[in-house]
């Protein structure tokens, strides 16, 4: 009787794993950013991010992510939004390595890759 019901919790542990493994992760909700500049290494972006992330994705019940507002800095914008001032609204990640290193500048910002792009770019404003 005591191995039956070994064996029945074992069954339902293995059950609750195979399930819980089936899901896909999260995904970063968008957030809009301004391409500020271009970086110190060519290919190197500077993003402005709007600080009200964490609203948007609450009221759309999305994953925050990792960035709420500030600077960042990607080397894999697309290349119809690499315009000084163009407004893009964009899903983001920490990329894991470091940004490109300035000799001239003592800010580093943090590091991003672009997952998706979530629209179409706005007009900037004068």
């Amino acid at each position: 009787m005591k191995t039956l019901g070994c064996i029945t919790i074992l069954y339902l542990c293995l059950a609750l794993l195979a399930s819980g493994c089936s899901k896909t992760a999260p995904v970063p909700a968008c957030t809009t950013a301004e391409v500020v500049a271009q970086d110190c290494q060519p290919g190197w972006f500077i993003l402005k991010l709007e600080d009200n992330s964490e609203e948007v994705a609450g009221k759309s019940g999305a994953y925050v992510g990792q960035l709420h507002g500030g600077f960042v800095t990607t080397h894999n914008l697309p290349e119809q939004y690499r315009e000084v001032g163009a407004k893009v609204s964009l899903r983001l990640e920490l990329s894991g390595s470091d940004g490109p290193r300035c000799t001239a500048n003592y800010m580093m910002y943090p590091a991003v890759k672009v997952v998706d792009v979530c629209g179409k770019p706005e007009s900037a404003q004068l």
